[in-house]
């Protein structure tokens, strides 16, 4: 039996955000390419996974339980609030029905940002200070990304040109915490639903390593 501690569900209030707005999914800091964005319409499998991430007896799919707690701890600290909605644990359950070059680009930019810990103060990211976690998430998100290839068709998506850099890390991992979080009844109330009804432009959030 699960215990869904936000209500409602990520399905109905997917299904409101959708109805709602046209049928557009746009939720802050989840860009239209990002697998995130293609799970999150899809409603069976939003469904599953947050039935699965709220179960008394979760055991992670994909991770394992080292790499969920750093997820939960960076999710924490990108959206504050992740945890309580189980943010960690529907990531899990998402990246575990994912395609292998996606479980693998999350699993290259959860390791870069252990090592990042590991330089900087040779522990684990879960071990860090809250001021350290703070500092490098900063440096993160404020470094350069590596420059968009051009593609020769038009329409195909662009892809980074030479090795991914930390940000492009940061915004991969930044692009899952959103998702899980705002497709939550919290955080869509952060974004202004009231329960049936949403303004006209998201509020935005105000979390301040966005």
């Amino acid at each position: 039996m699960s215990d869904i501690t936000d209500g409602i569900g990520r399905r109905a209030v997917l299904q409101t955000l959708m109805g709602g707005a046209a049928g557009a999914l746009a939720l802050p800091a989840v860009a239209t390419a990002h697998p995130m964005t293609e799970h999150l319409h899809d409603q069976k499998k939003v469904t599953t996974a947050d039935q699965k991430a709220h179960a008394t007896s979760w055991k992670p799919e994909f991770l394992d339980q080292h790499q969920v707690d750093t997820v939960r701890v960076l999710a924490e600290k990108i959206v504050p609030g992740s945890t309580p909605v189980k943010s960690a644990e529907f990531i899990d359950s998402l990246l575990a029905v994912d395609t292998q070059a996606n479980q693998e680009k999350f699993l290259q930019a959860l390791g870069a940002f252990e090592a990042l810990a590991i330089g900087q103060a040779k522990v684990a990211w879960r071990s860090l200070s809250d001021a350290d976690q703070i500092a490098l998430l900063t440096k993160a998100s404020t470094a350069t990304a590596a420059p968009p290839r051009r593609s020769a068709d038009p329409v195909a998506p662009s892809s980074a040109e030479g090795p991914l850099t930390i940000r492009d890390h940061f915004e991969l991992l930044k692009g899952w915490i959103s998702g899980a979080y705002y497709s939550s009844e919290p955080g869509m109330r952060e974004l202004g639903w009231t329960g049936n009804v949403f303004h006209d432009k998201f509020v935005g959030c105000e979390h301040g390593t966005h």
